[in-house]
């Protein structure tokens, strides 16, 4: 058994593979941060062996396993290198991606100009809504990672429920279509759940592998590890392998 916490253990079988990232910028060091040219060669490897990416347009409750192995591309927070340096990547393939939005940082780049933001750290930079509103013009699909970006789990049940509810509010406001998936920051999932059932909640590495049906607020998801680029065909290989269960 791969361990848990293995980027290597992947999804249930017949369940997609879920990748997530934070940046594409070669000034993060962050072990979900790639440069643009190994993100590039990750999507490559990945599409190889997992076929076409999803839509991330199709991913709601209602969504059903797909016949043949599939994989969702998502990023986390709403970085402005996301649209600068992501997007274009992502264009070359034609793939799209759910971007889980913490949604009082978006509000506050949107009261910058995007001179001061380029000015910033890149992970201090954000994307204001417009620029998320570009990136959904494209297809990708903008949902909620809270408003502020807290461990959920040291929080009382209220207070997780106003940061969960109200991202998900905020992201239904500024689309004009409700938010159908939410992501745990840090990928810790409260004992007392605050997610609706209206949505798909997905973690990180710690949640197990399971069907969607099974668990639907904790749908796992992993990552290519950074600085370990010739491990990655492997890795595609054996997430493909765990799709049809040869190994999970």
């Amino acid at each position: 058994m791969t361990p848990l916490a293995d980027p290597a253990l992947g999804s249930a079988p017949g369940w997609p593979l879920v990748l997530y990232f934070h940046h594409v910028n070669p000034l993060v060091r962050h072990y979900t941060s790639l440069d643009p040219d190994d993100f590039r060669r990750g999507l490559e490897n990945v599409l190889q062996h997992m076929g076409p990416a999803l839509e991330p347009a199709d991913v709601g409750p209602d969504f059903r396993p797909p016949d043949e192995p599939r994989v969702l591309f998502t990023f986390d927070d709403g970085y402005r290198d996301t649209l600068t340096l992501a997007a274009p990547v992502l264009a070359e393939f034609d793939v799209r991606v759910l971007l889980f939005c913490t949604t009082e940082r978006l509000d506050r780049a949107s009261v910058t100009t995007p001179q001061e933001r380029a000015a910033l750290p890149p992970r201090e930079s954000y994307l204001d809504w417009a620029e998320a509103g570009r990136l959904a013009a494209d297809g990708h699909v903008l949902s909620a990672h809270t408003r502020t970006h807290p461990q959920l789990t040291e929080l009382d049940p209220a207070s997780a429920e106003h940061e969960v509810e109200g991202s998900l509010r905020d992201v239904a406001e500024r689309t004009g279509h409700p938010a159908r998936s939410f992501a745990y920051p840090y990928g810790l999932v409260p004992e007392v759940n605050p997610v609706p059932s209206t949505v798909l909640g997905f973690g990180t590495v710690k949640s197990l592998p399971a069907s969607w049906t099974a668990r639907p607020l904790e749908i796992r998801r992993t990552y290519l590890p950074v600085g370990e680029t010739d491990r990655w065909p492997a890795m595609a290989a054996e997430w493909r392998e765990q799709w049809y269960g040869s190994r999970c």
